[in-house]
C-alpha cells in the first residue's frame, strides 16, 4: 500500500484536527444565547431536560384516502409552528408512519401538546336568523318516536337510546327536543341545558333526524356558556372564508374590556371576499369558529371589513391568546394527531446526567491512560496521544452533522474510548513480537502495523454492522447510542492505523538511526501455554448452571420490560419528605389507576410510578399529577422524568429489537463467510449467541429492567464478544497459513495462548470504563453499565472457551479439503490478506 510522505501525514492529520476544534467552536456559536453559553456538542433530551413527543394520524377522526400525503402535511405544519415557539434545537421529523417532535430545554408538557395536536382550523361563518330550526323540531321529535325515543324516561326507551346514540341514557334523562331547545336573544342562537348537552347533540346526529335540519344550515355549539345553558348556533353551511386565507395573526389586549384576543389579517383575495359578504350583512352576526366549536358569542356587523378582525377569547390569557396566534399563523393540521408517546426530561435530571457523565468520562479516561501508559510505556503515552485526537474527531463530526448527544450516546462514547485501545494492544504485541523475533526497530513497526491491520478491519467492522443495525430498527435514545458508536469505530480505525503510525514515524525521524522505542517492559503472560481446550468441559458446566438458574428465575417471576416495550407510563419523582408508599397507591387506585407499581428510586425521597398501558397519556399524567398532590402537597415534589408510550409503540419496539438482533448475527456470518470461511463464520455466531443468553440469564438473574438502554448494551455485547473471537480467528488462520485444512487442538491453544495478553489487555480498560460508568452514571445509565460488564467478561470468556472448541467441532463434522484462507506475511507493507478458495465454493 502507497503510504504518503511524512509531512503528507502531518498535514492531513493537522487539517482534521482545525476542522473538527472549528465545527465545535461553530456549534459553540450557534447554540449561544443571551442567557446561557453555547454548547460544542448539542445536547439530548436526557442530558438538558425537553419534552419528546411521538404523533400519528388520529384515523378515529377521519380516515384518509391518503395517509402519507396528509402526514406530510402535517410535519410541515408543525415544523411552521414549533420554528415560532422559540426553542432552540428542536427537532421536527418523519419517522416511518410517526412524526417526532422534541423540543430540548422546554418544561411545559401540556402547552407543548396544545400546540401540536390542536388543528386551529379557522372559519367565518355567518349565523342563521330565519328561526328554520325551531320549526323543524316537530318533524325531528317524530323521527325520533319512530326510533323508540319517547318523551318519558321508561326502560324501553332508554335502552333504545343507548344502543342507537352509544351513551348512558339513564344518567342524562329522555327528552323531545322540542322541550330541550328553546330560542336565545341573538339570531341564529339557542339555549339548551348544560347537562343536556351531550345528548341533544347525540339526537341531532341521529340519520334520521339530521336529514330535517335546515337547508344549507349547520349546526355548532360555542364554548362559552349563558346561565345554566349551553349555546348552539345555526349558522351557514359554507364559510366564507377559512383560514387558508389568514396572512398573520397576533395576540393583543382589548383596549376596552382588557381581555385577551387575536388580531388577525387576511391576504387580498380573502379579504376582498370577506369585505363584500359583510358589506351585505351589515347587522347580522358572525360566528368565529375553530376546530368546529363557534369561540364565544357572535359579534354583529357594524359595518364592512375587509382584510382585519379580531377573535375575542373571553377570560383566556395572553399566554393563551399568544399560542392560539402562533397555530393560526402556521396553518390548520389537514387531519388531527395523537399522541403515542411522551417523554418528558426535567432539568434538575439533565445536570445530575451531564455532571455524572463528565465525572465518569474523566474517571474512565484516566484509568485507560494510567493503564496503557503503565503498561507500554512510551509506546502507550504516543497511542494516548492518538486517543486525544481521536475524542476530537469523534465530538467534531458530531457536531457537523447536527447530532445530539444523549446520555445512551455519552455512554458509548465513554465505552469507545475504552474499544479504542484495542487497535493499538493489536499494534503493539505485534510489535513486541517482531522484536522478540530479532527485527529491527523500524521494521518491527511496519510489520507489527501490517500484520495487525487485518484483525483491527475485522474486529472494527463486524461491530460497525451491529450498530448500524441498531440505528436502522432503534428509536430516540437508542439510535444516539449507535451513531457514537459508529464514529468512534470509525475514528479508532483511522487514528490506531493512521496517526499513532505517524507519532511512530516522527519519534524515529527525531531520534535518527539509533533510535530506541519503549514498548513497555512488563509482559503479561509471558511464553504462556495454557491448555484452554482441555478445560472446556468446565466452561461448558459454568455455562449450563448459569442458563439453568437464569431460566428457572426467568420463568418463575419472567423478564421484567419497561414500558418502552410494554407501553404505559413512569414517572420518576423526587419529594421534599419521604412519603408513605402505601398512600401513594392507594391514591393512584382513588384516581383510577388500577395494578400500578411504586417503588423506591435512588433514596428514601425517590419514587419510581409505573402504571400499566393507556391510550390516553394526558390523562393519566394528570391523575399521577392528583395522587401526588394529595400524598407529599402541592409543590412538595418534583416529576424528574415521565415517560408514556402506547402499547402500539411498545410491540413495535420488542419486534424492533429482536429483528435488529437477527439481522446482525446474520450479517455478521455473511461478513465472516466471506472474510474468512463459512465455519469460522458459524463459530463465532454460536460463540456470540451464548454470550446473549448468559447475559439474559444475568438479566433475569439480577431482576434487571429491560429498557431500551440495556438493548443497546445487549446488541454491543455482540459486537464486542465477536471482537475477541475474529483476534483470535485471524491468529488461527494466519498460524495455518495454507498448510492444513482444519485447526488442531494444539494449535488453538496456542493461537488463544497468543493473543492472550490482548484479550487481557483490551478487556481489562473496557472495563475500567464500565466501572466509571456505574459509579458515576447515575441510576439511569447503571444498568447499562453492569449488562456491558457482565457481557464483556463472557465474551472474554466464550472466546477463549467456547469459540475454539465450537470451531473444531464444525471442522470435525464438516471437514475442509482445502486449507482454509491466510494472511500473507509478506505481503507489501500495509497488510494485503491473500484468501484460499473456500471448501464447498
Amino acid at each position: 500500500m502507497w503510504l504518503p510522505k511524512l509531512r503528507h501525514r502531518v498535514w492531513l492529520i493537522a487539517a482534521l484536527v482545525i476542522a473538527a476544534g472549528l465545527s465545535l467552536w461553530s456549534n459553540v456559536r450557534r447554540t449561544a444565547t443571551p442567557d446561557r453559553p453555547g454548547q460544542p456538542v448539542n445536547l439530548g433530551l436526557d442530558l438538558q431536560g425537553g419534552i419528546h413527543l411521538g404523533l400519528e394520524l388520529d384515523q378515529s377522526v377521519r380516515v384518509s384516502a391518503d395517509p402519507d400525503a396528509d402526514l406530510d402535511a402535517a410535519l410541515l405544519v408543525l415544523r411552521k409552528r414549533i420554528d415560532e415557539f422559540g426553542v432552540a434545537e428542536r427537532v421536527v421529523q418523519r419517522v416511518g408512519d410517526r412524526i417526532v417532535v422534541e423540543l430540548p430545554g422546554f418544561n411545559d408538557p401540556a402547552r407543548a401538546r396544545e400546540i401540536v395536536e390542536r388543528s386551529a382550523f379557522l372559519e367565518l361563518r355567518l349565523t342563521d336568523g330565519r328561526a328554520d330550526l325551531i320549526r323543524a323540531l316537530p318533524a325531528m321529535d317524530r323521527a325520533l318516536a319512530s326510533l323508540g325515543i319517547r318523551p318519558e324516561p321508561g326502560q324501553g326507551a332508554t335502552r333504545t337510546a343507548d344502543r342507537l346514540l352509544g351513551v348512558d341514557s339513564a344518567h342524562a334523562g329522555v327528552g323531545m327536543l322540542r322541550e330541550l331547545i328553546s330560542p336565545g336573544v341573538l339570531p341564529g342562537e339557542y339555549l339548551v341545558p348544560a347537562a343536556r348537552m351531550t345528548w341533544v347533540d347525540s339526537l341531532l346526529h341521529l340519520p334520521e333526524v339530521r336529514r330535517f335540519w335546515p337547508r344549507g344550515t349547520d349546526l355548532r355549539w360555542s364554548n362559552a356558556t349563558e346561565g345554566g345553558s349551553a349555546l348552539l348556533y345555526a349558522v351557514e353551511e359554507r364559510p366564507i372564508i377559512t383560514g387558508t386565507s389568514l396572512e398573520s395573526a397576533r395576540a393583543q389586549v382589548d383596549p376596552l374590556t382588557g381581555g385577551a384576543e387575536v388580531a388577525f389579517e387576511l391576504d387580498r383575495a380573502g379579504g376582498r371576499r370577506f369585505g363584500d359578504v359583510t358589506g351585505r350583512h351589515v347587522g347580522d352576526y358572525l360566528a368565529i369558529l375553530l376546530d368546529g366549536r363557534i369561540q364565544g358569542r357572535p359579534p354583529v356587523i357594524e359595518s364592512r371589513i375587509d382584510r382585519h378582525g379580531r377573535i375575542q377569547l373571553g377570560g383566556r390569557t395572553l399566554a393563551e391568546a399568544s399560542d392560539l396566534a402562533l397555530v393560526l399563523r402556521a396553518g390548520a393540521l389537514p387531519t388531527p394527531l395523537t399522541v403515542v408517546e411522551q417523554y418528558e426530561i426535567g432539568p434538575s435530571l439533565g445536570e445530575d446526567s451531564i455532571r455524572g457523565g463528565i465525572e465518569a468520562g474523566i474517571a474512565g479516561s484516566v484509568a485507560v491512560i494510567a493503564i496503557v501508559v503503565g503498561y507500554y510505556g512510551l509506546s502507550g503515552a504516543l497511542a494516548v496521544l492518538a486517543l486525544a485526537v481521536y475524542a476530537l474527531l469523534c465530538l467534531g463530526a458530531i457536531a457537523l452533522f447536527g447530532g445530539a448527544l444523549t446520555l445512551p450516546g455519552l455512554a458509548g462514547f465513554v465505552l469507545s474510548v475504552g474499544m479504542a485501545v484495542d487497535a493499538n494492544v493489536l499494534i503493539f504485541e505485534r510489535i513486541r513480537e517482531e522484536r522478540d523475533r530479532g527485527t529491527a526497530l523500524r521494521a518491527a513497526i511496519g510489520d507489527g502495523f501490517r500484520h495487525a491491520l487485518p484483525a483491527i478491519i475485522d474486529s472494527n467492522l463486524t461491530t460497525l454492522l451491529t450498530a448500524l443495525f441498531l440505528f436502522r430498527f432503534g428509536t430516540g435514545p437508542v439510535q444516539g447510542f449507535a451513531v457514537t458508536l459508529s464514529v468512534g469505530i470509525v475514528a479508532s480505525m483511522f487514528t490506531a492505523v493512521f496517526v499513532t503510525r505517524t507519532l511512530y514515524l516522527l519519534w524515529l525521524e527525531r531520534a535518527g538511526e539509533g533510535a530506541t522505542l519503549s514498548i513497555g517492559r512488563w509482559r503479561l503472560f509471558p511464553g504462556s501455554s495454557f491448555r484452554f481446550f482441555e478445560r472446556r468441559r468446565w466452561a461448558y458446566v459454568a455455562t449450563a448452571i448459569l442458563l439453568l438458574v437464569g431460566l428457572v428465575v426467568g420463568a418463575g417471576r419472567g423478564i421484567r420490560y419497561g414500558v418502552d416495550f410494554t407501553g404505559g407510563t413512569a414517572s420518576q419523582v423526587e419529594t421534599v419528605e419521604p412519603v408513605d408508599l402505601t398512600r401513594v397507591r392507594a391514591g393512584l387506585v382513588a384516581n383510577g389507576i388500577e395494578g400500578a407499581e411504586v417503588q423506591r428510586f435512588g433514596g428514601d425521597r425517590g419514587l419510581m410510578v409505573r402504571a400499566g398501558p393507556t391510550t390516553d397519556l394526558a390523562g393519566r399524567r394528570a391523575a399521577v399529577a392528583a395522587t401526588l398532590d394529595e400524598a407529599a402537597g402541592p409543590g412538595q415534589y418534583t416529576v424528574l422524568s415521565t415517560e408514556g408510550t402506547s402499547p402500539k409503540v411498545g410491540e413495535e419496539l420488542q419486534a424492533k429489537a429482536l429483528t435488529a438482533i437477527l439481522l446482525s448475527f446474520a450479517g455478521v456470518l455473511a461478513y465472516l463467510a466471506f472474510r474468512f470461511e463459512w465455519r469460522f463464520g458459524l463459530a463465532a455466531v454460536v460463540a456470540t449467541g451464548h454470550d446473549i443468553l448468559a447475559t439474559l440469564a444475568f438479566i433475569a438473574i439480577l431482576d434487571i429492567e429491560v429498557s431500551l438502554v440495556v438493548v443497546a448494551a445487549l446488541l454491543t455485547v455482540v459486537g464486542y464478544s465477536l471482537n475477541d473471537t475474529i483476534v483470535i480467528f485471524d491468529r488461527v488462520r494466519e498460524t495455518l497459513q495454507g498448510r492444513r485444512p482444519r485447526p488442531t487442538e494444539a494449535l488453538l491453544d496456542r493461537s488463544v495462548n497468543e493473543t492472550l495478553p490482548r484479550t487481557v489487555m483490551t478487556g481489562g480498560t473496557a472495563l475500567a470504563c464500565l466501572v466509571a460508568l456505574a459509579v458515576f452514571g447515575g441510576a439511569v445509565i447503571r444498568p447499562f453499565a453492569m449488562v456491558m460488564f457482565f457481557g464483556i467478561f463472557v465474551g472474554t470468556f466464550s472466546s477463549v472457551f467456547v469459540a475454539s472448541p465450537v470451531l473444531a467441532w464444525i471442522h470435525e463434522r464438516w471437514p475442509a479439503t482445502r486449507p482454509a484462507a491466510a494472511i500473507s506475511r509478506d505481503g507489501p507493507a500495509g497488510g494485503t490478506v491473500s484468501v484460499a478458495p473456500r471448501a464447498g465454493r
